[in-house]
């Protein structure tokens, strides 16, 4: 991964973009992303999980084709890289716990701390991280070349000591 993380600035416009393909991107504080979450919770109620778990599924597809290009690896490699990347490159969305996988039956966990969703949203009697888990089956669906499912089982806003992602090949 060495100096592909670095972020190039234009020198004068707004464009911020990183890795050796020049992606795009932004920098957005936790409380807007949260503040758009809550929009779409107030708005749509019961509708609101399966909108952000939607949307993560298409982010995490998006982010792992990216960097599936720039590392030229796949599976467990891949995830490997990824878990690493997310836990000490400073990206600021997680960090990596622990990630369990059962080859065989293609199934297992990721637990995550400092969630930059959790952190901003606050207790919930509910687990509040359904675009991560959709994020995450996103990234593992792509990485993998088949479809995953995710869920949130475990959340720190419900007081859970990490938030704790159930993952399966569906």
């Amino acid at each position: 991964m060495g100096g592909k993380f670095d972020i190039k600035r234009a020198p004068k416009g707004a464009r911020i973009t990183m890795f050796e393909q020049g992606v795009r991107v932004i920098i957005i504080s936790a409380r807007f992303f949260v503040s758009i979450q809550r929009g779409i919770e107030d708005f749509f109620g019961e509708q609101a999980p399966a909108i952000l778990y939607d949307s993560g599924i298409r982010a995490g597809s998006e982010a792992a084709k990216i960097l599936i290009r720039e590392w030229g690896s796949k599976d467990m490699d891949f995830l490997k890289q990824w878990s690493e990347f997310y836990s000490s490159k400073g990206i600021g969305w997680f960090k990596v716990k622990e990630i369990n996988v059962d080859s065989d039956r293609q199934r297992g966990y990721i637990r995550i701390e400092q969630s930059f969703i959790v952190e901003e949203y606050g207790p919930s009697d509910r687990p509040v991280c359904d675009f991560m888990a959709g994020y995450i089956a996103g990234v593992l669906s792509e990485a993998f070349g088949a479809s995953f499912s995710c869920e949130e089982t475990k959340c720190i806003a419900k007081g859970d000591p990490y938030c704790e992602f159930v993952f399966e090949r569906i």
